[in-house]
């Protein structure tokens, strides 16, 4: 008879770097003995052992389907691995958060549970990710061991985006954990099959970003991929420059350098195996000067798009401190490598406005990453918001060295960095800024004194409160 738990709690376990299994849940334990095991002694279930030994490999976060089976029954997990420490060799966390038993009279035999999910697998798939697109479990059509390959390696290394201009799209909406809709994709090796993706970002019980749960459906259409080409280059009513650099330069200097930021990230992360630490500094440097090259490539794009007479924003419903949480989300890691603060306003206030999302969102992102950059280590930045009549208001205030009032109007020419190099900048951030805040119907300013820091104030339309 089949037995199906509904697991309101995970069950847990714990392994150590041997092997052994040092702790256990009741059912896990159980299981456990029944395969012929000892209390803390090496974990005996064969499946589980494997897929830790598979973690340990990779050096990364496990999670999928274990079939295991003992005298009684066979038996259908989910299973997730974690390790606990940041060496990643000491001690691994088991959650096994399904659970399902099966009598061996009816091991042959499919209940129309499972009938219907082989029926959604045939000719459908599912993928998992972890935060950094890497596969942590897949169930493609296809050979099992190219699913199992899968596992480990980054989802842009497995599967083209098409057409190869939505790859900066992608990665952006990665960026700001939004879902992911009708991104169309095919296989690198093999058959070369043709998919469409639909992305749920994930969350995990601290509140972190954890990855993405895919579904991936057949695409029956490539015919359709000149109408798709011309559709995304459509972004909010807007056609995208037609120019050399938008229409072919650009996409074809992101691909590339998306993979050299990717494999960067791999050898000076150390997924591979140990590397000498000189080693791994030189893929951070090559990590950073990809992501820079990257930033002036979007940067140029934005460019091209705003100084189109038909260049226009949407007019979304937005709220000023959600856009401020995500943004300060996004910088974190910066502003935690210089020990700088983020003071944000209360997160169950609201500010609502009139303003393009993604476009507000990119103000945000520039100028606190600005601030970052030109503020000293151990500072706090603040962001504050306020309202005059007919505007919401939201501010970035930093503890730099301030802008003097005859620079206050340069910055926000293009490509003026008032004499600055080598900081990473490319002197159209706060150009682009101001027109995208322009043409929302709002405006952009800065109030500074030399050494007093600076003040970056975006100005939005009202949007009346629910």
């Amino acid at each position: 008879m089949t037995t199906a738990h509904k697991l309101s709690e995970p069950v847990l376990g714990q392994v150590d770097v041997d092997g052994m299994l040092l702790s256990a849940d009741p059912r896990l334990m159980r299981l456990h003995l029944r395969c012929g095991g000892k209390e803390a002694g090496p974990l005996a279930v064969p499946e589980l052992a494997e897929l830790c030994r598979l973690s340990r490999r990779l050096g990364m976060n496990l999670s999928r389907p274990v079939q295991a089976s003992d005298d009684d029954c066979r038996i259908e997990m989910w299973v997730e691995t974690r390790f606990v420490s940041p060496e990643k060799e000491k001690l691994l966390d088991l959650s096994i958060i399904d659970w399902k038993e099966y009598s061996h009279d009816e091991s042959d035999k499919i209940d129309p549970a499972r009938e219907r999910d082989f029926d959604r697998l045939e000719g459908r798939g599912a993928i998992r990710t972890d935060s950094a697109l890497r596969i942590i479990a897949q169930q493609m059509p296809g050979e099992t061991a190219r699913n199992f390959d899968a596992i480990g390696q980054s989802l842009l290394d497995i599967y083209d985006v098409i057409p190869p201009s939505a790859h900066a799209r992608l990665l952006e909406a990665v960026a700001e954990r939004q879902p992911i809709r009708n991104q169309r994709v095919r296989e690198k090796i093999g058959a070369q099959l043709l998919f469409v993706l639909h992305g749920h970002p994930l969350i995990d019980k601290s509140g972190l970003f954890a990855g993405y749960r895919f579904i991936a459906t057949p695409d029956d259409a490539p015919e359709q991929q000149d109408a798709d080409d011309e559709e995304i280059r459509r972004v909010s009513g807007k056609l995208i420059s037609d120019s050399l650099f938008g229409r072919q330069l650009g996409p074809a200097l992101r691909q590339p350098l998306g993979k050299i930021i990717a494999n960067a990230e791999t050898i000076s992360s150390k997924l591979e195996g140990p590397l000498r630490g000189d080693y791994a500094s030189y893929a951070r440097d090559i990590a950073s000067a990809g992501r820079h090259l990257l930033d002036l490539v979007n940067d140029l794009s934005d460019l091209e798009a705003i100084e189109r007479p038909e260049f226009t924003v949407a007019g979304d419903d937005i709220d000023l401190i959600d856009l401020a949480h995500r943004a300060a989300g996004l910088l974190a890691v910066k502003a935690a490598d210089h020990q700088i603060r983020i003071e944000l306003p209360d997160e169950g206030d609201k500010m609502p406005a009139s303003g393009e999302f993604r476009r507000s969102l990119q103000i945000l992102v520039n100028l606190i990453g600005n601030a970052i950059r030109y503020s000293p280590d151990g500072s706090t930045i603040k962001l504050r918001v306020s309202e005059e009549p007919g505007f919401a208001q939201i501010s970035v205030t930093d503890q730099g060295a301030g802008i003097a009032a005859e620079d206050q109007e340069r910055i926000f020419e293009k490509f003026e960095r008032l004499g600055r190099s080598g900081d990473g900048g490319s002197g159209l951030g706060l150009f682009i800024s101001r027109r995208l805040a322009r043409a929302m119907g709002g405006s952009l300013s800065v109030e500074s004194q030399g050494g007093a820091g600076s003040t970056f104030t975006l100005s939005l339309p009202e949007r009346k409160k629910p």
